[in-house]
């Protein structure tokens, strides 16, 4: 755990036998939807014929998803080596994140050593081993009066740092902005960088060297809005892009401890309504505090603090006082469920006809039900596999999950071009949401998991549309024209080879 910024008080691989699963269908009923002649009645019964629809359940259990929820602490100097074996203990318990912390006491004036350097690399790969992502921070200092780095040094060590970013940013959940002051947390600094020109430098040198598909947090509203320069969220039309504005969110190490959060807020009420839009489009996460001046935040408050400013993760080790709070109130479970994202499946209605080189049409009905909308790039997949597991197929959509808001609904309309050469025979129709780094892209650790009954598949990350697709060898269904086509899963052709 951190300070404050005023006063402290694999799973593995698939393998050829796990192909053929027992599983159980996403529960739901299902029925055809059709008109008196038989037509689907969506309008596209000119290419795809009569329509199924497909209404599913949702369910209530806990489990943990990428990116998302109660996050387990860990520092360089508590835990100056990750354990395979205790991250996945975490994500046993629904923990898919862990914050690392890491302190660069002994490199003030110097560059910072091989050694030190390896040791990150190591901890990033026992990360991915156990299907695990990290919210990194780097610091100098562990005390109000300790020295922090000069400007320069940190700038240095950021270049060192650059490498290890690149190649591991598909474990790497958000990165806070750190370096400067105790903690890391833009306040207490012996090296004059409590000010905006440094911390526009940093900031900066930050945004180069991170992967442009990753955003920092910084740890106040007004830290933002004076290095973009405007006093607006960010708009819609520039979410999801490489601009800094779209690279930057916010975290809060002080949640719900005081009226202004330990001088997290300026004007409370204007920067709430600013992080209300903020969280729409960039992270926000942090870790409740002792509170000042305040009651502890009870079930009512936290959960209404937590989805007002779209809260995607929390430390669940500290503070204990607080977070213990809601377990005696009855909500923890909620908490846990909702924060983040809660991507729930509503209905999904698709083609009841389909021969080699048709169409296959899916329109398929979400909601997310959590706090928050992803926050990192995802894929959205669908799969195509035959009842007897032994071939498998894939459609890549051009939907983004980012785009996919708290307390509404999302539509999911696919048209997608059949095999010229696929098989005649019965078929399983799957939604993959994987991460689109290849390293992680077929570990079910890092798919996203849908909260409906029954529709999980664990081997895979797949979940299950609970919709038979039958391929029959003669139709006079036209050939498809969509771009959109289900290709061979080349993983699996690697595994069998």
């Amino acid at each position: 755990m951190t300070n404050r910024i005023l006063k402290k008080s694999s799973l593995t691989a698939l393998l050829p036998f796990l192909f053929i699963l027992g599983m159980t269908a996403c529960g739901g009923d299902n029925h055809s939807n059709t008109d008196d002649n038989g037509s689907g009645s969506d309008g596209n019964e000119t290419m795809i014929g009569p329509i199924k629809t497909v209404s599913y359940i949702s369910t209530n259990d806990l489990f943990p998803n990428p990116e998302r929820g109660f996050y387990r602490y860990t520092d360089s100097k508590g835990t100056p080596a990750l354990s395979e074996q205790t991250l996945r203990e975490y994500r046993q318990n629904n923990s898919s994140l862990i914050y690392r912390l890491y302190y660069l006491k002994d490199f003030k004036n110097a560059p910072i050593s091989d050694a030190f350097l390896s040791q990150i690399r190591q901890d990033m790969g026992v990360a991915r081993k156990a299907g695990i992502k990290i919210i990194l921070r780097f610091a100098y200092s562990i005390a109000m009066d300790e020295p922090d780095a000069p400007l320069s040094v940190i700038l240095q060590h950021l270049d060192q740092l650059k490498p290890i970013l690149q190649e591991n940013k598909d474990v790497i959940a958000v990165l806070q902005a750190g370096f400067i002051g105790s903690w890391g947390e833009w306040y207490y600094t012996t090296n004059n960088l409590n000010n905006d020109a440094a911390r526009k430098t940093i900031i900066d040198k930050i945004l180069e060297v991170l992967p442009v598909e990753r955003t920092i947090q910084v740890r106040t509203p007004n830290y933002k809005r004076n290095y973009i320069g405007v006093k607006t969220a960010i708009q819609a039309g520039d979410a999801f892009s490489n601009k800094a504005v779209a690279r930057i969110g916010h975290h809060n190490d002080c949640f719900m401890a005081s009226v202004d959060d330990y001088g997290t807020y300026t004007d409370a009420a204007v920067d709430k309504s600013y992080l209300n839009t903020e969280g729409l489009y960039v992270p926000i996460g942090g870790e409740t505090c002792p509170p000042d001046g305040v009651d502890p935040a009870d079930c009512e408050k936290a959960q209404a603090e937590m989805r007002n400013l779209r809260w995607s993760y929390l430390n669940e080790d500290y503070y204990k006082g607080v977070n213990d709070t809601w377990i005696t109130g009855g909500c923890m479970d909620g908490i846990i469920r909702e924060m983040g994202y809660r991507l729930v499946l509503q209905k999904g209605e698709f083609s009841e006809k389909h021969a080699p080189g048709s169409e296959l049409y899916a329109n398929i009905t979400l909601q997310n039900l959590g706090y928050a909308p992803p926050f990192n790039p995802r894929k959205v997949e669908l799969i195509l596999r035959s009842k007897d597991g032994k071939t498998t197929y894939v459609a890549s959509l051009p939907d983004d999950p980012r785009k996919w808001q708290p307390y509404k609904s999302a539509t999911i309309n696919a048209k997608v071009a059949l095999p010229t050469d696929l098989a005649v025979g019965d078929y399983n129709l799957y939604l993959y949401l994987p991460d689109p780094e290849d390293s992680i892209h077929d570990r079910p650790e890092y798919a996203i998991r849908l909260g409906n009954k029954d529709c999980w598949e664990a081997e895979t990350g797949y979940n299950d549309l609970n919709i038979d697709i039958q391929v029959s060898a003669s139709s006079d269904l036209p050939a498809s024209q969509s771009s959109i086509k289900f290709t061979l899963n080349s993983y699996l052709i690697d595994v069998l080879i």
